[in-house]
């Protein structure tokens, strides 16, 4: 098995690729995008109540909503990417300050991809594992969100 890469070789192979590009701050837009996607967080949330859970559809709802929180963070520092790799490398070495893990990252990219890209289904396990996470590091970014933008 090869071993892992760290956020700064991640961050550096991607940039030599081009995969970085300039965004615009646009105050607005960044903050109708972190309502929309605490919006879903908050929906994914109520689903964990069903009796007949679907993981799948729970862990990609609290997925998509954390990875565009950092997408939305990402734009502070006029930057933008497509790839979700780059993406965490990118929050991890800009915003030390929040002192988030890059294994977790990389935990939850894992399981997101070997569920698009190879059909491996999400078990209550993995959920469960995820979701320590995903439910601290959302509110984190929330918060560090709100500060940038001065809704505190």
């Amino acid at each position: 098995m090869p071993r892992e890469k760290t956020p700064k070789e991640v961050f550096e192979g991607l940039s030599s690729k081009g995969e970085y590009g300039e965004a615009h701050l646009d105050r607005a837009e960044i903050e109708k995008s972190m309502r929309m996607a605490l919006e879903d967080y908050d929906y994914g949330k109520s689903l964990r109540k069903l009796p007949n859970q679907n993981r799948r559809v729970i862990f990609n709802i609290h997925y998509d909503a954390l990875r565009e929180l950092c997408d939305q963070l990402m734009r502070f520092k006029l930057q933008k990417t497509s790839n979700h790799h780059g993406l965490f490398a990118f929050i991890i070495l800009e915003f030390p300050e929040m002192v988030l893990d890059w294994d977790f990252f990389e935990s939850i990219r894992t399981i997101r991809n070997q569920n698009k890209y190879r059909g491996a289904d999400i078990t209550m396990e993995m959920w469960k594992k995820s979701q320590m996470g995903i439910d601290p590091y959302i509110s984190a970014l929330r918060k560090e969100l709100e500060k940038r933008l001065k809704l505190r």
